[in-house]
């Protein structure tokens, strides 16, 4: 209890005070009015890098571990909690990479503020969410994906979902799924809601030993409003990250990639029946009759930021990368995981 009382949460917490605060939330004896009123504290600042690496690294301590993965491994994901709907873009985009190439270890779970998160898109397609890490391990090497359901690998967090369910607001751990992979990538495509959030992710990530190259995003959408992803709307904020350097901002725009803004809500779904549909079409490529424009552009932007990352490139040259990433995506491409019904016993 001193722990609690002896630091406000509304200032910036020492390293170690940061990490003894989440071994305490995730303690089964803790009080889930105590975490639940520290939840609310902490929830009323921006997190600083320092702190964010303090509660990633006390979580990852306690997760069930994965095996090595390749070098060049890439996660694509977002912060989540924009309220934009969008189709699951950086999913999408992790889907059609490994056709590109690139070693895809997705980290993520069932939708918290969305219509269908990465889980649930997933699911919907037929993949396995049991899938075992050893399994998993054999996907990355013979198709060059998997996903990593994150309550399976981070099993002391599920006392909080009812905590944080009834708080009814987001918390620190909305921010720290993108941090979680167990897999620990060295290289990530990092979305982020808020642009206030950019700098702490990008801070963050920089801390982490086994990230060598990260791009960390916040995009406008064309009302001004902040998506966790590359935006075809609007400029896209881009925080580079290489071996413990986090660069200066660079903004991309979409004219000047050679993309036209599409018609209002062309990205957006109303429910997981048509986030599955638009998924669908992409795959079908151009011809398919779900297959959108728009969202074929946003997912050849998103592809293209994590092509340069496992191309070791800059930002430099992406508007030739994003033809290249369209051009393939008209194409379309097969899922690059067995179904159910093809995996031999």
């Amino acid at each position: 209890m001193t722990l609690l009382t002896t630091h406000n949460p509304i200032r910036p917490l020492p390293e170690a005070t940061a990490s003894d605060l989440m071994r305490i939330f995730i303690d089964q004896d803790t009080d889930a009015l105590l975490v639940g009123a520290c939840l609310a504290l902490l929830a009323q600042r921006v997190p600083e890098a320092h702190e964010l690496a303090a509660f990633s690294d006390a979580l990852s301590a306690v997760a069930v571990p994965f095996p090595a993965v390749p070098d060049s491994a890439l996660d694509t994901c977002g912060t989540g909690g924009d309220g934009s709907s969008t189709a699951n873009l950086s999913t999408l985009a992790a889907l059609f990479l490994p056709h590109l190439g690139v070693p895809i270890v997705k980290h993520g779970n069932r939708a918290a503020t969305g219509v269908c998160g990465s889980a649930d898109l997933l699911e919907g397609l037929g993949y396995d969410l049991a899938r075992a890490s050893a399994d998993l391990s054999e996907d990355l090497r013979t198709r060059n994906f998997a996903f990593l359901f994150a309550p399976a690998y981070h099993p002391l967090l599920g006392r909080l979902r009812e905590i944080r369910r009834r708080l009814g607001i987001p918390t620190i751990f909305n921010l720290l799924g993108p941090l979680l992979n167990p897999a620990q990538p060295p290289l990530q495509l990092l979305g982020v809601a808020r642009e206030d959030l950019l700098a702490p992710m990008a801070g963050a990530l920089a801390r982490r030993s086994t990230l060598r190259r990260a791009f960390v995003i916040h995009g406008k959408d064309a009302e001004g409003k902040g998506l966790d992803e590359a935006s075809i709307e609007g400029p896209t904020t881009v925080l580079a990250v290489h071996e413990g350097r986090v660069a200066s901002p660079h903004v991309l725009v979409p004219r000047e990639l050679g993309l036209t803004p599409p018609s209002r809500h062309a990205l957006r779904v109303a429910d997981r029946a048509e986030a599955l549909a638009v998924a669908q079409g992409i795959f079908g490529g151009a011809s398919h009759r779900d297959f959108r424009p728009a969202v074929a552009d946003a997912v050849a932007l998103q592809a293209a930021l994590g092509l340069h990352l496992h191309r070791d490139a800059g930002l430099e040259g992406l508007r030739s990368t994003l033809q290249e990433t369209r051009a393939r995506i008209d194409r379309g491409f097969p899922l690059p995981f067995a179904l159910p019904s093809e995996v031999r016993p």
